[in-house]
């Protein structure tokens, strides 16, 4: 589905009307996450076959931000997500969006329920519905697809006694029945999108920052050396995580997500801290975060960063009492 170019010049996130492209194929929750992200008619949306895909297109311009999973509820985080921001690309996080994850069960058009005999979806969908399975369908075969989408598309072009587990929009662009809906085990089911982009974005008092953290070596006390520095500035971690370098069996980097902004005195500090004691330290982003405003959050973080210019200052004034230290 591709919409003609709106006059509204910016989008959910606050960035320019452009092209985007996508996880796909049409269809997918990531669509619907692109969609909300753009604000529904406006750029052309670009669907791609997988995560390094995104990247390119724009990398070399062809479209001006991507959209990704990036973490669910259930799965954790999209490790093919995270070493791509990682270890194959300089496109930065510019913003995010947590999206629920429904899902329905739906099939070719006059396909009665009790007539299934086979189940076709992405294997986390199924995993996401398998008490509904065992008690609705329990006899039926289940053969994972590629995404939920493409399940859609199967089932629309097999036809016979088949059924896809798909999220609404895959079942409306496929013209399927939805035979049942909300048939995920669990309610609390989301899934946290991300656009990636060139550029950083400006602080907006409700933020966030996402870091890979490099260490020097694998030691015991390395991983509390890093929450110390964060943890001393009171930064709350909303999210950390290993993962392997790639480059040498037990070798890791941290993946930290930090409330607040880059821009931010107390996240500068840190994150200045971090690249004196670390090997490296990667920012993948820093961006609104999803979700309403806390504003008790919001301003404690710029009360503080008050408190870390005025204590700057100070020590800046005894400096300056240096002789050598003088220009």
């Amino acid at each position: 589905m591709t919409a003609g170019r709106a006059t509204d010049p910016v989008d959910a996130v606050g960035a320019p009307r452009a092209d985007v492209a996508y996880l796909g194929p049409a269809g997918t929750f990531t669509e619907t996450a692109a969609q909300l992200i753009v604000g529904g008619a406006g750029p052309l949306l670009h669907p791609c076959s997988d995560v390094a895909e995104v990247l390119r297109r724009v990398e070399e311009g062809v479209a001006t931000r991507g959209v990704v999973p990036i973490e669910n509820t259930l799965e954790g985080s999209v490790t093919a997500t995270l070493d791509a921001l990682a270890f194959e690309t300089d496109l930065l996080i510019g913003g995010e969006l947590e999206l629920p994850v429904t899902l329905v069960a739906a099939a070719a058009p006059g396909t009665q329920l009790s007539e299934v005999t086979e189940v076709r979806s992405h294997p986390v969908a199924l995993a996401s519905t398998r008490r509904w399975l065992s008690t609705s369908l329990a006899g039926a075969e289940t053969i994972p697809s590629s995404s939920t989408a493409r399940a859609a598309q199967e089932v629309a072009e097999l036809g016979g006694p088949r059924l896809a587990i798909v999220n609404p929009l895959a079942a409306e662009r496929y013209e399927l029945e939805i035979l049942a809906r909300d048939i995920t085990d669990r309610s609390a089911n989301s899934t946290r999108f991300i656009v990636v982009g060139h550029d950083l974005g400006p602080p907006t008092g409700w933020d966030k920052t996402s870091l890979a953290v490099f260490i020097d070596e694998n030691r015991p006390g390395a991983l509390l050396q890093l929450l110390e520095i964060f943890a001393e500035r009171d930064l709350n971690l909303t999210k950390i995580e290993s993962r392997p370098t790639k480059a040498e069996l037990g070798e890791y980097c941290f993946f930290l997500d930090t409330a607040g902004h880059l821009a931010d005195e107390r996240v500068g500090d840190a994150l200045a801290a971090v690249k004196r004691t670390h090997r490296d330290v990667k920012v993948l982003g820093s961006y609104r975060r999803s979700g309403a405003r806390v504003t008790s959050e919001a301003d404690a973080i710029a009360s503080d960063d008050a408190a870390y210019r005025s204590a700057a200052e100070w020590l800046g004034e005894w400096r300056a009492r240096i002789p050598d230290l003088q220009p």
